[in-house]
Parts: structure tokens; C-alpha cells; sequence
């Protein structure tokens, strides 16, 4: 099943060209990548598909539904989650509360049920923290449970960033430059928790990166931008051997 479909998809701001046509399917339980040099688009592609643009031209489909018109939060309810090239954690809340944010959109009892204390309110704050407190586990985070993200080492953080997305249960999960800061260490044990989670879950996950190691040995298929054209798809060996790739990156030189 095509979980997302793209279709020539256009976006400028004023008189800059971010993304030119682009096209792009996305099979269910698969790991794709998006990558390009520094201003090729990538992060466009992620900004439209969870409706922080909107489309200058095309149409953008989830599970067979277009979702062109439709607004981010509605999206994310749908099923689209991300992450973001720079860390967006609530510094003023611990990890564990952090986690329980996530959920907020979820939460169907009233403020009037909330302040009378009535039994629904407490068993959903009850199911919540207990949805968080299983994904802290999951991802090894429980030891910081109680601590402020700004505390906690960049690694961490990133860890952290990956498990809330989890709480909205995602049927697509958009990485955002996900090995960015990490030590070479990070980075393995990053690229198997992602294959982890995509076994576990059955997740469908796109991810823009620069970090080539990660991409090359964790996704199936790689869509190349340059100047927001797409340029190339394919296998990785196949992205490997591709002459516009290597001049993308390379120049004339390559």
C-alpha cells in the first residue's frame, strides 16, 4: 500500500524556488531517504507534507485521502508525526511531562470534568502516563524520567525527541536530520533503534540527512535533491554510482 503520494508539488517563497515538481511515493513499512546539499529542499518536502506550508501547486495524499487542504494538526491526528533539524523540547518540563504533551490533542474529557475531578479525566491522565512511562522504557530513558531536558546530554535529547513522537502513534514518521550532533557512536546506535522501531511498529519512515553512512545502510530507497529539482532516485548502490549525485555534491570535479 502507498502510504504517501506526491504529486508535482511547487513551492516558492517570494521570489525563491524551494521545490520545483516534485513527485514522490512512499511504499508502507519501508525507509526511504531524502538527501541534497545545504538549501536542495529537503526540509520543504518535510514542512509541506505536515502542513507548515501550504502547496504553491500539486496534490499530497495519506493512505489514499488528499490531504493538499488540510491543516498540520489535522494531519498529525491522521498520523503523520516528526522531528526537526533543531531540538524542540519543553525546557521548562521534565522528560517524563514532555512525553505526556504529545497527548494533549488526544484528551477527550471537558475543563468542567477536569475541575470536578470526574472519573474520566483521571483514568486518561492515568493511560497517558503510563503510554509515556512504557516509551521512556522502550527507548532507555526512564533514568530521566524526572529530569529537565536542557540537563541532559545531546544525545539524550535526541532520544528523547524520537520517543515523543512515538506517543501519537505515528503511520508515518518524518526524521529530520536525526544524526545532526551525534558522535559516531550516537550514530550506529541511532541507525539501530530506527530499524528497531520500524520493525516493531511496522512504521513508514521518511529521512532527510547528511550523515551518507546512515542513510546509505538503513533505507531502501533514496530520492537526491539539488536546487529543489529532484535530480535522482533509486537503491542506495544505484544512488551511490550516479553521476548528477556525485556533481551535486562534488561539482564539475567529480
Amino acid at each position: 500500500m502507498d502510504v504517501l503520494r506526491i504529486e508535482g508539488v511547487s513551492k516558492n517563497f517570494g521570489g525563491v524556488t524551494a521545490l520545483v515538481d516534485f513527485f514522490m511515493v512512499q511504499h508502507e513499512n519501508e525507509i526511504t531517504g531524502i538527501i541534497g546539499p545545504n538549501g536542495a529542499g529537503k526540509t520543504t518536502v518535510f514542512n509541506l507534507i505536515n502542513g507548515v506550508y501550504p502547496l504553491d501547486n500539486g496534490r499530497i495524499f495519506f493512505i489514499n485521502q488528499d490531504i493538499t487542504e488540510s491543516p498540520a494538526h489535522k494531519r498529525a491526528e491522521m498520523g503523520i508525526s516528526r522531528t526537526f533539524q533543531n531540538i524542540r523540547l519543553f525546557k521548562n518540563l521534565n522528560v517524563l511531562d514532555n512525553m505526556k504533551v504529545a497527548c494533549g490533542w488526544k484528551v477527550r474529557y471537558s475543563l468542567w470534568e477536569e475541575m470536578i475531578r470526574l472519573p474520566r479525566p483521571q483514568r486518561e491522565e492515568k493511560e497517558i502516563d503510563e503510554k509515556a512511562r512504557y516509551f521512556l522504557e522502550y527507548l532507555n530513558l526512564t533514568q530521566y524520567a524526572n529530569q529537565r531536558p536542557d540537563n541532559l546530554p545531546y544525545g539524550i535529547q535526541r532520544r528523547l525527541e524520537l520517543a515523543r513522537t512515538l506517543m501519537a502513534e505515528p503511520k508515518l514518521l518524518l526524521l529530520d536530520e536525526p544524526a545532526a550532533g551525534l558522535n559516531p557512536k550516537e550514530v550506529v546506535s541511532l541507525m539501530e533503534m530506527i530499524k528497531k522501531l520500524q520493525q516493531d511498529y511496522n512504521l513508514t519512515i521518511i529521512i532527510v540527512e547528511h550523515h551518507m553512512e546512515l542513510i546509505m545502510k538503513i533505507c531502501s530507497l533514496i530520492h537526491v535533491l539539488d536546487f529543489g529539482k529532484k535530480i535522482a532516485v533509486g537503491k542506495p548502490e544505484e544512488i551511490k554510482r550516479n553521476e548528477s549525485v556525485l556533481q551535486a555534491y562534488l561539482g564539475d570535479g567529480a
